[in-house]
């Protein structure tokens, strides 16, 4: 049955003309049976003042009905003494309604009247017969849609459940309802309603849960998206608890607030992000003649990239040369509109320079390097100057300029041979001499971004783009312009927060790049809980910031970090194994060390993975024991997966063993781990240079399979060359075991399994 958009929308519209920006019960009751998704009971308003008609009760079915409070401001009625349930008969009702009109709700309340509803015997109030669905519109995402275990311990299941097993959540906009229903599998909600847990039956078909979510979808979609015109917004809509009868979901209470329409996003013109990355032409405005100020290591930046010296400009007055670059007394003096114009000044110089360069169309795209934009009374107003100067050139014809930061380093692009990151090289080795990583860092922490790149030491990325506070472009739009690049295969973006609408549009951009087989590897910080009226859903509390962001990254099909640590492992793995075949999530583990291997085996499974440590087959299990025979260990070794080699293995025993291994139909990746201490390795820095040390042995390996192998390098600082010297032959390397098939199992689960069908996706 399809929703009746008519019917709801005339309701809504009441609600307004009666000065209210909420539905009473009853109401959201009929909105919710005209969304033709469930059955309803029959409910009679009773407006304050007014008494019990006669035969009211007639057509209401069962021997007791419930009794609730009408207000403006009354959403959880049971805990305000607002529920009573009485015997179906018109004495015992219209005691029922006298004596509840006759508490004190305050006056904040808007007391109405009171709702008498049908009563349904349904299976209980026990744990898990009951459901809550709700949406709420949310400034980033738009509408939320959450689904989960309902009743008055909702928030308590979800925050005391292990994550993914409380709460279904999704972006209609991203969603559909048998989509979002795959999410609902995933939980413990629907191991319970479907009877796939011990001691519980079906209490609702599956078409039955479909139809719900195809509902509240359609609803979020029109009632809680931009520019709603004149039909009132819905801000929050939400069925707590949904009981069972029949096979039916029946609403037993629910809230539904409206609000004013939420303004689309602005339009950039983003196809000018492409001469924001690889530029023509670039000018520097605030380099100091006499010392080593942000713009100064720009401009010597430039000259280490290559970029060529003709092109470049130093916006600065009474020296024709700085660094060997020409220099211009003013912005109006440059020879020409330039692809890029950076400004490396302070804060308070931006908003007369900015008009200055709208209003002259100077630029293309601007990078505002200045730090204290927002984050002062009175950095905030500057921002807002400079946020509307922005906006002025994006309404005139051909769009204006884009502009990146302020309070960022900018950006380090090395197809554009250019870096604005005002970090010595000294400080942070650039390596311009080599084509670096197919990797794009997007982020709005230009600290965080050097920081990775100093922690994995060869990265190199494509592109790193430091945002700040998103004043104009922003995370999508990065995402979206990098895209349309062939340089790129993985993306790690680092969030603290979006800007209206731009989380949809970001889960928009990274479903089009997971779906064309790109990696997105994301952290977002800033994991607070939102804040709520009093008047708020269930919805609000469990569809906090944290959570709905985590979930929309996921179901998008990015792979979500937990910690800066979890990033950076995920970054490189996926940096270095991309484009090689997974087939599945099959490991094998060798090590020197027993703890190792027993600490990979107990890394098999994890909240968002589970891979698995096969018994080896015949064949791989007998090339190995010749292998031992061979390096006379035969008698120490017990052949198995993880494979413990001891202390007396070999580099070539550990390079014969890894080969076996990954020869094998049974093994989908290794994992070759090492306790470099033993004397009979090659694992210092004067033994490595040695051909037969595993530091050239395994890229050799690596250079030989098309299967992912990762390495790991255990052991203190002495031991890094060797780390190096592996890694710079292009394998994933990890300091510990534990960590090395964590990230493996996450990396590989993600790859081999459908999103709409992993724990990954299923949010809370």
């Amino acid at each position: 049955m399809a929703v009746d958009f008519a019917t709801i929308d005339a309701l809504l519209e009441s609600a307004v003309a009666d000065g209210r920006r909420s539905l009473f019960e009853h109401e959201v009751y009929q909105l919710i049976q005209h969304s033709g998704a469930v059955r309803v009971p029959r409910t009679l308003f009773v407006p304050e003042g007014k008494s019990l008609p006669d035969g009211a009760l007639d057509d209401f079915h069962g021997p007791k009905v419930a009794v609730k409070i009408v207000g403006t401001q009354i959403a959880h009625k049971t805990d305000l003494g607002g529920v009573v349930f009485a015997d179906r008969d018109p004495k015992a009702v219209s005691e029922a309604i006298e004596a509840m009109l006759g508490i004190d709700f305050g006056a904040a309340a808007g007391v109405r009247g009171v709702v008498v509803c049908e009563y349904f015997a349904h299976a209980g109030s026990g744990f898990g017969n009951e459901l809550f669905v709700g949406f709420r519109r949310t400034r980033e995402f738009g509408p939320v849609l959450a689904a989960g275990l309902g009743g008055v311990h909702t928030e308590y299941f979800a925050a005391h459940l292990r994550q993914g097993l409380a709460v279904a959540m999704a972006l209609p906009f991203e969603t559909s309802g048998r989509a979002f229903f795959d999410l609902f599998r995933k939980t413990v909600a629907y191991d319970l309603v479907s009877g796939r847990t011990r001691g519980y039956e079906r209490v609702v078909p599956d078409e039955g849960l479909i139809e719900c979510f195809e509902a509240f979808v359609a609803m979020a979609r029109r009632y809680s998206g931009p520019e709603r015109g004149e039909v009132p917004s819905i801000v929050e809509l939400e069925v707590n608890p949904f009981a069972f009868e029949g096979g039916y979901m029946v609403p037993l209470d629910g809230l539904c607030h409206l609000g004013g329409a939420a303004p689309a996003p602005p339009e950039r013109p983003i196809a000018k992000i492409d001469r924001l990355l690889h530029p023509r032409s670039i000018a520097v405005v605030g380099a100091s003649a006499k010392g080593m100020n942000p713009g100064r290591v720009i401009l010597r930046n430039l000259a280490e990239c290559g970029f060529d010296r003709q092109r470049v400009s130093a916006v600065k007055e009474g020296i024709e040369e700085l660094d060997g670059f020409r220099c211009v007394a003013t912005v109006d003096d440059l020879p020409e509109r330039v692809d890029l114009l950076v400004l490396a000044i302070a804060a308070g110089q931006l908003p007369e320079l900015v008009d200055q360069i709208v209003r002259g169309r100077l630029a293309e795209s601007v990078i505002l390097i200045p730090g204290g934009m927002g984050e002062t009374e009175g950095g905030k107003e500057t921002e807002r100057r400079v946020r509307r100067q922005i906006a002025e050139g994006h309404a005139t014809a051909d769009g204006g300029a884009v502009f990146v930061g302020g309070n960022c380093l900018g950006i380090q692009s090395r197809p554009g041979r250019y870096d604005t990151f005002f970090i010595p090289s000294s400080k942070l080795p650039k390596r311009w001499d080599s084509p670096g990583q197919r990797v794009a860092l997007v982020s709005q922490s230009g600290a965080y971004v050097i920081t990775r790149m100093s922690n994995l030491g060869t990265l190199d990325p494509k592109y790193a783009v430091s945002l700040g506070n998103q004043t104009d472009l922003t995370v999508s739009d990065m995402l979206r312009a990098l895209a349309g690049t062939d340089e790129v295969d993985v993306y790690g973006v680092y969030v603290e927060g979006f800007q209206d609408w731009d989380g949809l549009a970001f889960a928009h951009a990274v479903r089009e790049l997971t779906s064309a087989g790109k990696d997105v590897i994301f952290y977002k910080a800033g994991r607070t809980p939102a804040g709520r009226s009093a008047t708020a859903g269930h919805t609000a509390s469990i569809a906090g910031d944290y959570n709905v962001c985590a979930a929309a990254a996921a179901n998008a099909g990015a792979l979500v970090a937990d910690t800066f640590k979890d990033f950076e492992y995920l970054l490189e793995i996926a940096a270095r194994l991309h484009g090689r075949r997974v087939r599945g999530t099959r490991i094998g583990a060798i090590s020197n060390a027993g703890y190792e291997t027993v600490g990979m085996a107990d890394a098999v499974q994890g909240p968002y993975y589970k891979v698995s440590l096969p018994k080896l087959d015949d064949r791989c299990a007998g090339e190995i024991r010749r292998i031992l025979e061979g390096h006379r260990l035969g008698a120490l070794v017990n052949v198995r997966n993880p494979l413990d080699l001891t202390p007396m293995a070999t580099d070539k025993c550990h390079e014969d063993c890894v080969r076996a291994m990954l020869a094998s139909e049974r093994i989908d990746a290794v994992v070759a781990s090492f306790v470099p201490l033993t004397p009979a390795m090659k694992t210092t820095p004067e033994e490595i240079a040695a051909v037969t040390s595993l530091a050239h042995r395994l890229p050799q390996i690596y250079a030989d399979t098309d299967k992912p192998l990762v390495a790991v390098v255990d052991s203190g600082r002495p031991y890094d060359p060797l780390a190096q010297a592996i890694r710079d032959g292009g394998v994933p390397v990890f300091r510990s075991a534990d960590s090395a098939m964590r990230a493996l199992g996450r990396y590989l689960y993600h790859k081999s399994c459908d999103r709409l069908a992993t724990p990954r996706a299923s949010g809370v």
